[in-house]
């Protein structure tokens, strides 16, 4: 089963988040380095600010296994560029897909 990492962006009266650099360099940036390690497919969501965050990415990778690696091989790649666009540290969680529908 896939596995979906979770990615929030908190929220805050002084917190930045540049969306322009996220979609055109972040995201590119996690396709490429987390791609060759089972990576399957993201999407990105504008949040209702009222909740407390302002940004949403769901990953999903072949397996949990994909995901460990992933973190271990390019993880300080990925998480080291997030000063470039957010002035918040994102909150990761992940879990296993259990039933999907399209």
């Amino acid at each position: 089963m896939s596995v979906i990492v979770t990615v929030i962006y908190p929220k805050t009266e002084t917190s930045t988040f540049d969306l322009d650099y996220y979609m055109k360099t972040h995201m590119p940036l996690v396709q490429e380095k987390w791609g060759p390690h089972g990576l399957k497919n993201w999407t990105v969501t504008k949040l209702d600010e009222s909740a407390g965050y302002s940004m949403q990415a769901l990953i999903w990778f072949e397996s949990k296994e994909a995901w460990a690696k992933a973190g271990e091989a390019e993880g300080p790649t990925i998480m080291g560029d997030v000063p470039n666009f957010s002035s918040e540290k994102p909150l990761l969680v992940f879990g296993e897909e259990v039933k999907r529908v399209v």
